[in-house]
């Protein structure tokens, strides 16, 4: 019985050492190298079901449209630039997580879920449904490509 215990111990130990590792993992490749990040790619996808009907997808994609800094301290920037001189600051918190990055920014929170996490290049989205009546909904799908900046 003593051993089934021990077993057991050993393996929920495990458990909370890899999800702490894949935490620190991101939290540093968020950060290395200054943590500037390029926002090569951002995409938006809204989809639309009305009852039974899914309406088909309306894609929105931008190309080099800001950057992305994450700092050691948690804290972090975007700069959204449209423009010449027309461009969108934002601070924001931001907290790893195993699957991705929590940020937090106008006491709202997005939860990032990272589909490519690379030394130099990371995929990240996260979506939101609304609802428009009991069986309808809108969902928008946020999707950012970061290549790191040297």
């Amino acid at each position: 019985m003593k051993r089934n215990y021990f077993s057991m111990a050993l393996i929920l130990l495990a458990v909370i050492f890899t999800s702490c590792s894949k935490e620190k993992q991101i939290s540093k490749n968020l950060v290395s190298q200054s943590g500037r990040w390029n926002i090569d790619n951002y995409k938006i996808a809204v989809t639309t079901q009305l009852g039974s009907v899914t309406l088909p997808p309306i894609i929105t994609e931008y190309s080099d449209v800001g950057y992305m800094n994450f700092f050691d301290n948690n804290d972090g920037q975007i700069f959204y630039i449209y423009d010449v001189g027309d461009y969108d600051y934002i601070e924001f918190e931001w907290t790893p997580e195993p699957d991705g990055v929590i940020i937090e920014y106008n006491n709202e929170e997005f939860d990032f879920i990272f589909t490519t996490n690379e030394k130099d290049r990371i995929v990240m989205s996260y979506s939101v449904t609304v609802p428009l009546s009991d069986t309808s909904y809108t969902t928008t799908e946020n999707e950012y490509e970061l290549l790191r900046i040297e």
